[in-house]
């Protein structure tokens, strides 16, 4: 089963049309036929169905797709980085970072940017499970990310950085009667609709804050943006880290919380066997940066 066969199949899955799925592989339709045909036979397993009229995955059809699709991703990656290393090229870097985390990189980038003449710079933002998997696969150098799912990954070969872990603050419409306030007692927040980005149910998320207050309500919202946005519309309150700007939400201010509520910690991470040695710049950058802000450090002088 080769490489090429397995793009094939790719694409005919994606496009479950054989003319299509041909001129995209740039090969005949009779070509594209028998490479399926000799992956199903190796498999022992039917992956399409096929009449005159349409194409359709097996059920084993699409389980194949789900597990061969990363592998073939996987195996491009690795091919443009080994021939950039045989040409003793590492002229790029590849930064992840989750919901908030861009802000953490705002004190450091132009900086590093300046001190390092690096050809490409690729910093893209995921969801913090996706975030995860893209790293552990070996597509980004370096990530930003909080500690939400950080128990799901082996830590034995990261080196692990710790920027922020002051408390949150709760952004509030400037008119609210509770702006008033600094900081505002977390019982207060009673009567407030809630606007998170927590995927949960409401029960998973009224537990989240049983301790200190009942959940009256609460706008689910995806990004950090619209939870600011909804705020800036009154709509209701958000808790949000300490190093998120709401300068661009003229009605938004923000507020502490009494007590102090600490959900996440957030990191600069880096596999140590990683070989670009501007990702490993980068880390020490925001390490030199952060580490004399961190809360702890406060706590123990």
């Amino acid at each position: 089963m080769t490489i090429d066969n397995l793009r094939c199949f790719v694409i005919l899955a994606q496009e479950l049309n054989f003319t299509r799925a041909a001129e995209k592989a740039h090969i005949t339709q009779t070509a594209m036929s028998r490479k399926i045909t000799s992956i199903e036979n190796e498999l022992s397993a039917q992956l399409f169905t096929r009449n005159h009229h349409q194409v359709g995955l097996t059920s084993a059809g699409q389980e194949f797709y789900n597990q061969v699709l990363p592998i073939l991703e996987d195996y491009d990656v690795a091919v443009i980085r080994a021939q950039n290393m045989d040409r003793g090229l590492r002229d790029s870097i590849q930064i992840g970072v989750g919901v908030y985390e861009h802000a953490l990189l705002v004190p450091v980038m132009e900086e590093f940017t300046g001190r390092y003449p690096v050809q490409k710079i690729n910093c893209v933002q995921y969801k913090y499970r996706e975030l995860l998997e893209e790293f552990e696969r070996d597509r980004l150098d370096v990530i930003v990310t909080s500690d939400q799912f950080l128990h799901t990954v082996s830590k034995k070969d990261l080196e692990m950085v710790l920027l922020h872990d002051h408390a949150w603050v709760v952004a509030i419409h400037r008119d609210n009667p509770l702006a008033a306030s600094d900081p505002v007692e977390m019982d207060l927040l009673y009567d407030q609709n809630i606007i998170t980005m927590n995927e949960g149910s409401i029960n998973v998320v009224r537990n989240a804050f049983h301790q200190w207050f009942p959940l009256s309500s609460l706008d689910y919202v995806n990004t950090h943006e619209t939870k600011l946005m909804l705020v800036n519309a009154n709509r209701g309150v958000g808790f949000i880290p300490a190093f998120v700007s709401v300068q661009s939400y003229p009605n938004v201010v923000t507020r502490q919380l009494s007590p102090p509520y600490r959900p996440r910690k957030y990191y600069a991470i880096i596999k140590k066997y990683n070989s670009n040695p501007y990702a490993h710049q980068l880390v020490d950058m925001l390490e030199e940066y952060y580490a004399p802000k961190l809360w702890i450090r406060e706590l123990r002088t």
